[in-house]
């Protein structure tokens, strides 16, 4: 895994397979930053993953990745997600696209911010 799009395609591999705790694990820097929209940002890799986890206790997610730009040069990684939301606690479906900006260096993930409306129901 020597290439930006050979760590890319293993991160995707992993998140894409409901292991995104593990791909966080794997793939940020031990100070990466990561942000919702315009919310403040999370700092610190096990913030991160704490975070995750809490959020992956009230919702299971589902996502495809349908669109996916790799720039290695700037070592920036900009995708779209189609994301299926259920709520643990009641069932319910809902439904988002969201818009995920990485910005890799030494082969992690240094910064990640997403941007999103709300999701929909099903």
């Amino acid at each position: 895994m020597s290439t930006l799009k050979d760590k890319v395609e293993a991160f995707n591999q992993l998140i894409t397979n409901d292991k995104t705790v593990q791909a966080m694990e794997l793939f940020y820097s031990e100070e990466v930053e990561l942000q919702e929209n315009e919310a403040t940002p999370t700092i610190g890799k096990q913030n991160c993953i704490t975070r995750e986890k809490f959020l992956l206790g009230k919702f299971g997610l589902a996502l495809v990745i349908t669109k996916q730009a790799i720039d290695e040069v700037n070592q920036v990684v900009f995708s779209e997600y189609e994301m299926t939301i259920t709520s643990l606690a009641d069932q319910k479906l809902m439904y988002r696209t969201e818009i995920s900006v990485q910005q890799w260096e030494n082969g992690l993930i240094k910064k990640e911010k997403f941007y999103y409306n709300e999701a929909k129901p099903l």
